[in-house]
């Protein structure tokens, strides 16, 4: 059965924990809580890494300690260590250019000026990899201040959701693959609610 990797996009340490930045911790290790999924410390990867079965789906969690800048080089010692095809990965990410609540499911993109993301490129050699982009939203602060600042009083009710509506973009990129889910990926929430209802 083939493996499928999940990446979340963070920072670690308390200092970071709940900045715009570390949105794509936020879903990775709350996907690994849905489907009791324990992270453990690899040393060899410089991560954190949950393994299990999500939707009879063998799927490998892997948060990269190593900061942002330098996130390339877990994910690559990730995909040699355990024979991941590139095919199968999906970065979780946040994303200064779109909305707060909107989603952009990618592949084939640039990195958009995302550090993280920067370095996966440079590491893999390639951009051909799937990324689950999550709008944070931008204001008028430097760029490198904004993304290092946590949500305000307004935006932190509205992250469960958030945080929902992208694992189950997820759960729909494992189960019916990246096409089909795309469809549902890059979308504001409040449309998903709707559609979800109907």
């Amino acid at each position: 059965m083939e493996n499928f990797l999940i990446v979340g996009l963070g920072n670690p340490g308390i200092l970071y924990e709940n900045t715009r930045h570390n949105i794509g911790f936020k879903v990775v290790k709350a996907l690994g809580k849905k489907y009791n999924l324990e992270f453990k410390k690899d040393k060899k990867l410089n991560s954190k890494i949950a393994f299990g079965k999500i939707l009879n789906k063998e799927v490998l969690l892997l948060l990269p300690l190593t900061y942002m800048n330098n996130s390339g080089q877990a994910v690559r010692n990730c995909l040699d260590y355990y024979k991941v095809d590139i095919k199968n990965i999906l970065v979780v990410v946040d994303d200064t250019e779109i909305s707060f609540e909107e989603f952009r499911l990618k592949k084939d993109s640039s990195s958009g000026g995302h550090n993280g993301l920067k370095s996966i490129e440079h590491f893999l050699k390639t951009n051909s990899y799937k990324r689950l982009r999550i709008g944070v939203g931008r204001s008028g602060v430097e760029l490198s201040k904004f993304v290092l600042q946590r949500f305000s009083k307004d935006e932190k009710p509205k992250l469960k959701n958030i945080i929902e509506k992208s694992i189950e973009i997820i759960e729909g990129f494992l189960t019916e693959g990246f096409e089909k889910t795309s469809n549902i990926g890059n979308i504001k929430l409040n449309k998903f609610k709707e559609e979800k209802n109907e």
